[in-house]
């Protein structure tokens, strides 16, 4: 059995020297190296490490990590992170009431808004994203625009 570090720092190589397109796929090559471990803890080591799916030069999804961080993020994600997060991916904000809606590049969405999750921004109840959009709900319109705002000002 391999440490957390240890098996985060495979992960990164196997993305790095592979096109790996989903989670069974970077569970296959773990397996075929002799990791043990299961597609939940792969998820949340994706999720930790700041793992998206983005089309790759020749156009095909594969997975890579958020700004080439060389070292697996610490659990706690600052509002840095999210700005940074939506500097890289985001392409355009708006709100309406309560709700701002961010659409990303394609396959970011859910490693997007895992970051605006994990930061426990006050504005923010919770997200709901798909593969290029991200729904943001907050406890009011006045918190909504305030977001809204800040992002869009990030993206220009």
């Amino acid at each position: 059995m391999i440490s957390k570090q240890e098996r985060q720092k495979l992960i990164l190589e196997i993305i790095q020297n592979n096109d790996i397109a989903s989670q069974e796929e970077l569970l296959a090559q773990l397996v075929n190296r002799g990791v043990e471990t299961t597609q939940t803890t792969i998820s949340r080591d994706i999720r930790a490490m700041n793992i998206i799916r983005q089309k790759s030069d020749n156009g095909q999804l594969r997975y890579q990590q958020l700004n080439n961080i060389v070292e697996p993020v610490q659990s706690t994600v600052t509002t840095n992170a999210v700005d940074e997060a939506i500097k890289e991916y985001a392409s355009f904000v708006t709100h309406v009431e309560f709700l701002t809606i961010i659409q990303t590049t394609d396959g970011s969405g859910n490693s997007v808004a895992g970051i605006i999750d994990d930061a426990n921004l006050p504005e923010v109840i919770t997200t709901l994203a798909g593969f290029n959009t991200i729904y943001v709900t907050s406890k009011n319109e006045s918190d909504a625009a305030k977001l809204a705002n800040h992002w869009a000002e990030l993206i220009g």
